[in-house]
């Protein structure tokens, strides 16, 4: 794919949606032990174990300093994770494919795998099973006199084992995000 290939691509989830583009939601599995972090729009991430919100959230780092490393260039970096040496230990990322607009605003967008990392089949690595990832949700309309909120997601019964369905919704009055025991 192309620059402005993967630029149309990405336009075709804002057409659907534009308010809800790359707003990242993360949600917790409650069967499984499973975080899945969905960045709406552009890629779903499924982390084999429990991990913390903030660690969820970060960035990781992908690039490399363009003039090398120093430790005065290292302090101006923005927060990044860093991206594990290792494929397997790295969370199965999953990638916006289509997206569907249905009445009354329902919206639903299909995540597919691209790569295949050959990794033993533990409990960390089940997340590899998975093809493919819908994310139901409803079109997101932001009130400009309030501020954004962060939004809350399900995990729903599949309809088969290599296909994950979320549901993308507002949290409720004083809803945590968190692992549930």
């Amino acid at each position: 794919m192309t620059k402005f290939e993967a630029l149309e691509h990405l336009l075709e989830a804002a057409k659907a949606d534009p308010q809800r583009l790359l707003q990242q939601t993360v949600c917790y599995d409650r069967v499984l032990p499973w975080t899945i972090s969905v960045s709406w729009g552009y890629a779903v991430q499924v982390f084999g174990n429990p991990e913390l919100l903030p660690d969820v959230i970060r960035v990781q780092r992908t690039f490399r300093l363009w003039n090398g490393w120093h430790p005065i260039a290292e302090s101006f970096i923005f927060d990044t994770a860093e991206h594990h040496q290792d494929p397997c230990q790295r969370p199965t990322v999953f990638f916006f494919d289509t997206v569907d607009s249905g009445r009354g605003g329902g919206i639903k967008s299909n995540y597919s795998r691209r790569t295949r990392e050959n990794c033993s089949l533990d409990v960390a690595s089940a997340p590899r099973k998975l093809e493919e990832i819908r994310v139901w949700s409803n079109k997101l309309d932001l009130d400009t006199k309030q501020a954004p909120r962060r939004h809350c997601c399900d995990v729903l019964p599949s309809s088969g084992r290599q296909i994950m369905e979320i549901s993308i919704r507002e949290c409720k009055e004083e809803e945590w995000i968190y692992k549930h025991a």
